[in-house]
């Protein structure tokens, strides 16, 4: 004997499902990404945590892409740099920040960086508008409060001794 199918409940999962995917959809303008150099790597001494809740103000004018914010590592803690509508560098891409965790255990962290087209760093555009970033404390997956630093605004060159790490050996 043939199967009955209910359709309408399949038909409403498939609609909750398609507005989901509108709703999560990143429509915001990114720049040209490139990865990061094995060499940008250095060690960390703990995982980053979850991100922190951004508003992405409005574009401020044609031609800004937006950057995310991210977690850096300052001070052997992790701080949140604000994301930011800039406008690209000319001729370079972004090489947003990475975390990994090597087979052997280590963890390993490169900040997000501007990139010329021979993978040289470039300094960073001036940010023209950045996010609000909701300050409320860090809660991981475990339920636990993590430990970080303040909030900082994007600069317009790295911070000098921003890593306390030593870079990685290739």
């Amino acid at each position: 004997m043939g199967r009955v199918v209910h359709s309408a409940p399949l038909l409403a999962v498939l609609a909750a499902a398609s507005i989901g995917l509108v709703a999560c959809s990143n429509r915001l303008p990114h720049p040209a990404y490139v990865a990061q150099s094995q060499d940008a790597l250095v060690e960390v001494v703990a995982p980053p945590p979850p991100g922190r809740v951004e508003v992405v103000p409005s574009k401020p004018g044609a031609g800004a892409v937006w950057i995310d914010g991210e977690w850096t590592w300052r001070r052997r803690r992790w701080a949140w740099t604000a994301g930011r509508w800039v406008v690209p560098p000319k001729d370079a891409a972004f090489s947003p920040w990475v975390f990994e965790r090597g087979v052997d255990g280590r963890l390993w962290y490169a900040p997000g960086v501007w990139r010329d087209a021979k993978g040289a760093v470039v300094a960073p555009p001036e940010p023209l508008v950045a996010a609000k970033v909701d300050s409320a404390p860090v809660v991981n997956a475990s339920g636990v409060t993590e430990a970080t630093g303040v909030t900082t605004r994007p600069q317009t060159a790295p911070p000098s001794g921003a890593s306390t790490a030593a870079p990685r050996a290739p």
